[in-house]
C-alpha cells in the first residue's frame, strides 16, 4: 500500500512539474501589433513567479511596466501609458504556443490584434 502511495505522489509530482514547465513565459518577446495607423513593433520582457507575470514592454510610445498572470496557456497583462488626454490603459489577452503567442491589445477605445515571437 504504502509503495502505491509513493508512485502515486511521484506521478503526481513529475505531472506538476511538466506542466509547469510547459506554462512558463519568461523570457525576451518581440512582438508585431496591428494598430490603427498600421503595424507597430514592440518588444517585451517577461517574468513569471507561478501564475503571477511582471514584465516591460518597449514600444515607440514608450516604455511601461506590466502586471498580469499566466493560467494554463492564457496570459492576460495590463500595463499604462501616457495618452492625449492622460494615462491610457491597455490590457492583454494571448495564447502562448511554444515560443509564439498571439491575441488582442484592448485600449478602451478599440483593439489591436498582435503576434510575438519569443527572443532565442
Amino acid at each position: 500500500m504504502s509503495r502505491l502511495l509513493s508512485i502515486c505522489a511521484a506521478f503526481a509530482l513529475l505531472l506538476n512539474v511538466t506542466a509547469g514547465a510547459q506554462n512558463t513565459v519568461a523570457g525576451a518577446w518581440d512582438l508585431a501589433i496591428n494598430g490603427p495607423q498600421g503595424m507597430i513593433t514592440a518588444g517585451a520582457t517577461l517574468k513569471q513567479e507561478g501564475d503571477k507575470l511582471t514584465g516591460t514592454i518597449n514600444s515607440p510610445q514608450g516604455d511601461a511596466e506590466m502586471t498580469g498572470t499566466v493560467k494554463g496557456n492564457t496570459i492576460e497583462l495590463t500595463f499604462s501609458m501616457a495618452g492625449p488626454d492622460g494615462p491610457l490603459e491597455i490590457k492583454i489577452n494571448g495564447e502562448v504556443s511554444g515560443d509564439t503567442v498571439k491575441g488582442m491589445l484592448d485600449f478602451g477605445m478599440g483593439q489591436a490584434d498582435f503576434t510575438g515571437t519569443r527572443k532565442k
